[in-house]
């Protein structure tokens, strides 16, 4: 009986190293060429979307965001903050404060801005309704509420989410240094 064997010589493993490199230097390069397409989608998507929260007068101009869940961030006016206990519906209104930290820096600190941001009687105004809510202690006026929810067609916007903080609490400049005694 004979037997079938596959004697590789110089000339068919050149010829055949020679094909496989040019297609892996393709496929390479291919999947390069995604790889770097993918990169620059996630990037400009990922710049385009990288704001935390929209302002008030931002959210309320513009008619597409209604019904898009949303992030927005507004000064507290205490004076209406409305709780139903037997709804668990906690109502309230926000004040447009600027988005823009070297603003708010510029103004005196997030405090003043919140302060100032109340005063102003012609500053763009948000009705929020929180659903199944407990009042937060930190829900106060001239407090900082940042919001994720919907914004409805008749202007009021319904909260999913409530984040608060409130400037009082918190001093603007830096702690002095306890000096060392030698």
């Amino acid at each position: 009986m004979s037997e079938i064997t596959w004697v590789k010589t110089p000339e068919t493993a050149k010829a055949a190293g020679i094909h496989v490199k040019n297609r892996s230097k393709y496929l390479y390069g291919l999947i390069g060429i995604g790889l770097l397409a993918v990169v620059a989608f996630l990037m400009y998507n990922g710049l385009a979307a990288g704001r935390y929260y929209v302002t008030v007068s931002e959210l309320v101009s513009d008619q597409d965001n209604i019904g898009k869940k949303v992030r927005v961030a507004g000064a507290v006016d205490g004076n209406t903050i409305v709780f139903n206990p037997e709804t668990h519906q906690l109502t309230f209104t926000v004040v447009n404060i600027p988005s823009d930290s070297d603003e708010i820096k510029e103004a005196g600190g997030l405090g003043a801005v919140l302060h100032q941001a109340l005063q102003d009687p012609g500053a763009t105004r948000l009705n929020i309704v929180w659903n199944n809510a407990e009042v937060p202690d930190l829900l106060q006026h001239e407090a900082q509420a940042i919001m994720t929810g919907t914004l409805q067609e008749d202007g009021t916007f319904v909260a999913e989410e409530v984040l608060l903080k409130c400037p009082t609490r918190y001093s603007d400049e830096v702690p002095g240094q306890v000096s060392a005694q030698g």
